[in-house]
């Protein structure tokens, strides 16, 4: 995967678990790069599509379509509260290991390459946290799953698929694909303090 803002490119990529910031081993991070076009009151996956015009095209799925250098996929959690940075904890799990793994020093790759975990500091902005990657050559198909942690705390899980597209067809609609697992994917909630009574 590879991140198309420079800040995070260096997280992590490998579309077959790669980085966590990069969705996929083969693939490198990205926060705010590739945003859906609706402002998000909810936690979704999203994919997005450079076509051949060059505009990129968002979609609310999980439905990744392996379209190499024109796909991006990614996930934002709404969480609400003021701006503030967070300590974020990604770890991405992927069924098949990527050919290529782009890491930066904030992501550990298995040696397996079929997951990576991602940890760095992260801006909530209008109580929002994202993150996206996109798809480069060696990405594999499969399920790619996102474990984040924030601040410590586990808060949500993100199920992705990526589908192989063998004419590379940059107008592939995501929503259109097959996908066992589509919106598989889930906001944790927060544990309730407790008060010694």
């Amino acid at each position: 995967m590879r991140s198309p803002l420079p800040r995070l490119a260096a997280a992590f990529a490998a579309v077959a678990l790669a980085a966590v910031s990069t969705a996929a081993l083969g693939l490198s991070a990205t926060p705010t790069a590739d945003k859906p076009a609706a402002k998000p009151v909810r936690s979704i996956p999203y994919v997005s599509i450079t076509g051949e015009d060059g505009k990129q095209r968002h979609y609310e799925t999980n439905a990744i379509p392996l379209l190499f250098n024109r796909a991006c996929f990614g996930w934002r959690m709404y969480l609400g509260g003021p701006n503030r940075t967070v300590t974020l904890t990604e770890v991405l799990t992927t069924s098949q290991p990527a050919e290529q793994v782009i890491a930066g020093p904030e992501t550990e790759v298995s040696p397996d390459k079929t997951r990576a975990t991602t940890r760095m500091r992260e801006v909530v902005q209008d109580g929002v946290l994202q993150r996206s990657w996109c798809i480069i050559p060696g990405d594999p198909p499969g399920t790619y799953t996102y474990d984040i942690s924030i601040d410590g705390e586990p808060r949500g899980e993100f199920v992705f698929c990526a589908i192989e597209i063998p004419d590379q067809n940059p107008n592939t609609d995501p929503r259109d694909l097959n996908c066992p697992n589509k919106f598989n994917s889930v906001e944790r909630t927060r544990p309730s303090s407790r008060k010694a009574s």
